[in-house]
């Protein structure tokens, strides 16, 4: 079975390069011949709720994983820490296209999945990170039903919308100052201690998760696969049935 991973792509508009990527990797050969696409969270800047708006505002998107679920294609599709209770609006989807029930899965919890004799855990990653107490609290509250409540039932689209917008900007400022060398390397050792972790707690071999925004293929006694900030890496995982490899944008995956 060949699949493809990927994450954090951070669509903040409709038309941004965020977006242009994002439809690249979708009508990629690696894709056309996945029989799963595994969406590992934070595809969006930020999609809160299940508000039938977003289906409008990012329909070419939408329409482009509806064809491949139209064309045999699984997706399985995890929340991040930016895109979160939006299981209605993948009720929403599957109703305007008319898909077929088991075609494009929500999950909001990691999965440990058997594939080709490998035992995987797919998760988006904030699920499993160590070491960072403040935000694993700050998770629990985004995470509660009171919040799915809000975002599902009082807080409307253009006030959920306008706050993403804000937050974007502010996000832009300070992805200017995040990426340096030393950050980056203190951010890969611990999620490679997440993946050994991860590896304990869940009884797999490999993980494969995002949210880090840090690319790392990492192999010690199994796999630990991350794309990195996919703006930036414009990479995505690849499994084709044997193992694992990492492909870029427009260089085709070895034979």
């Amino acid at each position: 079975m060949q699949f493809v991973t990927i994450s954090d792509v951070h669509i903040k508009e409709p038309g941004d390069q965020q977006e242009k990527l994002f439809m690249e990797f979708l009508r990629s050969e690696e894709v056309s011949q996945s029989e799963i696409i595994f969406l590992l969270g934070d595809i969006f800047d930020l999609v809160v709720g299940g508000h039938v708006d977003y289906l409008k505002k990012y329909e070419s998107v939408f329409d482009e994983l509806a064809k491949l679920c139209g064309k045999g294609k699984k997706i399985i599709h995890f929340e991040g820490n930016h895109d979160f209770h939006f299981l209605g609006l993948i009720e929403h989807i599957k109703q305007k296209y008319s898909l077929n029930e088991g075609s494009w899965i929500y999950l909001k919890e990691p999965l440990k999945k058997e594939i080709a004799g490998r035992s995987i855990l797919f998760a988006h990653g904030d699920e499993i990170e160590i070491e960072n107490l403040s935000y694993n609290i700050y998770k629990v509250f985004i995470r509660s039903w009171p919040i799915k409540f809000l975002a599902n039932n009082v807080v409307p689209f253009s006030v959920v919308d306008g706050i993403g917008q804000y937050l974007s900007r502010q996000s832009r400022k300070r992805n200017n100052k995040r990426y340096s060398d030393e950050l980056n390397e203190y951010i890969k050792e611990k999620f490679r201690r997440t993946y050994k972790k991860a590896q304990k707690d869940f009884g797999v071999t490999d993980v494969l998760c995002g949210h880090s925004h840090c690319q790392d293929f990492y192999e010690n006694d199994g796999f630990y696969l991350n794309n990195g900030f996919f703006p930036i890496t414009k990479t995505f995982n690849l499994f084709d049935g044997k193992a694992y490899q990492q492909v870029k944008l427009g260089q085709q995956a070895a034979e």
